[in-house]
Parts: C-alpha cells; structure tokens; sequence
C-alpha cells in the first residue's frame, strides 16, 4: 500500500481529491510549466550525461563538494541503490512505523530486519539499546513518515555520532525537511565531512510538485559507498525533462509556499480536532490522524483519498494520513469527515 494512487483510482471514471500523497498543493510552477513544454523537443535526444551544471546547483545549495552528490531517478529508487553497496545478510535497523520502501530495498538485499518501536512514535534516548555491533545500517526519517515528527537536533548528533564509533552506516533521509520551517536548521548536511558514517537523502518532486517526473538526490563523504554507487548506475539514468524541471526548481525561494502550507496545516489540525480527530504534531506538509473506526473506506466513497496507515507496523486502521492541500480542498474534507461522523 502506497499514497500518490490517484491515476489507479481515476480509471474508474470518478472524481477524486487525493490526500494520499504529500505534495505541494499548488501544483507545477508556471514558469516549469512553460520550461517543460519548451523542452518537448530534447525527448528526441539522450540525456546529457555530464551532471555538471546540477550538480553545482545542489553544490552550492547544501555547500557540499560536488564529489559527495549522487543523482537518481528519484529517492525511491536511490534508497533500492544504496542498499545494494552493501552486502547480502547484512543487518538494517529501521525505526517504525516509517516508509514501506525501506524494508522492500531491505528485503532486495535479504538483509535482516531489525524494527526499533518508536515510544509515544518519537525517536528517544532507548534507541541506544538496540544500536548494538550486530547493526549495519540504521535508517532515520527526519520528518519522520507517517508521524511528521522531527529528532532533537542534540539527540540526532548524538545518534550519529555513536554510529560512527559502533560502524553503523546511516541513512538520513531528509526528504520532508523542505517543507518545515526553516528546515535546513535541522539538516546534517554541515556535518557532512565530518561523518563519513552518513549518507543523506533528498527529493525534489513533492515540494516542487512533479513525482510523475522522478528526481532525487543523495549526499555522502564516504568515498566507498559513492564509487559503488556510480558502478551501480546504468547510462541516462536522469531523463531530460526531470534534468530540467530540477535545474529551475533549485533555484527557487519556496519561502512563502511553505509558509502558506504551514499555515494552512495548522487550520486543518484543529478542525479536525474539532471532529474529535487526534491529529499527531507534525512538522511536515502532512497530519498523521487517529479516529475510533476506520475512516478512510468511508471517505473513499466520497471521492477522497487518504492513505490509510495500516499497513505501517505499529498502527492500525484506525490511524490515516492525509496531505495538508489548499483551503477549499481542506474545508472538503473537514465537511465530508463532519458528514460521516453524523451518520
């Protein structure tokens, strides 16, 4: 199970407004809309193999060397990658409930899992009783998905930090992060050379609304695992369209968007609670929900899509997500949930 299913379900002729995926609600830039279409024309051709002018973009954005950035034909496929640098029947430690793909590139590996219960779905201090030598990679979200929730800066450091000392590699998949506030305050990117133990993980297509296209990127000081990474990648891995829709969205000020998104999470958390809704903090661009029944069949039936959480180990079905969308798309959903509610 997935979010972002929209396409699946508008087969079937009916109208939807899916909350399943969290994407800026704003849609394509018009100004990409336009670069886009002007750029039909490159299908024609191959992609330009030489990453040079992005890889400076993300260079200059992160102030990172260019030798530490991996580009891939989005984060999904990058984590299936990066896992692949490592051997076979080696040990991941992936705290939960977190994104599905983890375990799948986990399994692509027959890696063996070990699953870290989040207390109260908040990465603590415990997490130091599980980190044992056996460990080969730990897996941290930060936004973590499905919660939104955010480690403490000093906890975080202190995470790495202890990996460094026990080799245990980590995946810091920053992927939510451009939708907080002042995000890249929270980011480990500055730590970059000072942690070889780290590789972090970027995506473009959710804040700059084009999944469809597929763009990620990832960032790491360690020399073995990117050699083994770029041995991994076949030719035209980027195709021309997404080289495109990244250069001009790197550039951009997203400022006021994710203001305005922020801004617009906050009104919908307390309607919802208002409905008697538990909506969990979340500092991304979504709202992690609990209700006493399950909700999201019912919403189904009313063209809305949420993404039903469970399928994520430690929730059930009385848990949903829904993506924070625009405010006549939000008063749609509050006004339908109210519906249900009232029988």
């Amino acid at each position: 199970m997935h979010g972002g299913r929209f396409l699946e379900y508008a087969k079937t002729g009916k109208k939807f407004i899916d909350f399943s995926a969290s994407i800026n609600p704003y849609g394509l830039d018009s100004n990409l809309k336009k670069i886009l279409t002007d750029s039909i024309s490159t299908l024609e051709h191959y992609p330009n193999g030489d990453y040079s002018e992005i890889n400076d973009i993300i260079s200059k954005k992160h102030n990172v060397d260019i030798d530490d950035i991996y580009l891939g034909n989005g984060a999904n496929s990058i984590i299936f990658r990066l896992f692949q640098t490592f051997k076979k029947g080696i040990n991941i430690c992936i705290p939960v409930p977190s994104f599905e793909s983890y375990r799948l590139a986990s399994e692509s590996i027959d890696a063996n899992l070990i699953y870290y219960n989040m207390p109260n779905l908040h990465i603590s201090e415990d997490i130091f009783d599980i980190l044992s030598d056996d460990i080969d990679i730990l897996v941290l979200t930060n936004p973590n998905n499905p919660t939104g929730f955010i480690v403490e800066n000093k906890l975080l450091h202190k995470i790495i930090k202890y990996c460094k000392q026990k080799d245990i590699f980590v995946l810091l998949d920053e992927c939510f992060l451009e939708f907080v506030e002042n995000g890249e305050n929270y980011s480990m990117c500055n730590k970059l050379s000072t942690f070889e133990n780290i590789a972090i993980l970027r995506s473009l297509t959710k804040l700059y609304a084009f999944p469809g296209l597929r763009f990620g990127y990832l960032l790491t000081h360690n020399n073995t695992v990117m050699k083994k990474l770029k041995k991994l990648t076949p030719s035209w891995d980027i195709n021309t369209l997404a080289l495109e829709a990244a250069k001009y969205s790197l550039t951009q000020n997203m400022y006021s968007v994710i203001k305005s998104i922020q801004k617009e999470k906050t009104v919908l958390a307390h309607k919802l609670e208002d409905l008697g809704i538990v909506t969990f903090n979340s500092m991304a661009n979504f709202l992690l929900c609990k209700y006493k029944k399950n909700l999201s069949k019912e919403l189904l039936t009313y063209g809305i899509i949420v993404r039903d959480c469970s399928d994520f180990i430690g929730l059930d079905d009385t848990y949903f997500r829904v993506a924070v969308k625009t405010e006549a798309e939000n008063k749609i959903l509050v006004d339908t949930i109210h519906k249900i509610l009232r029988g």
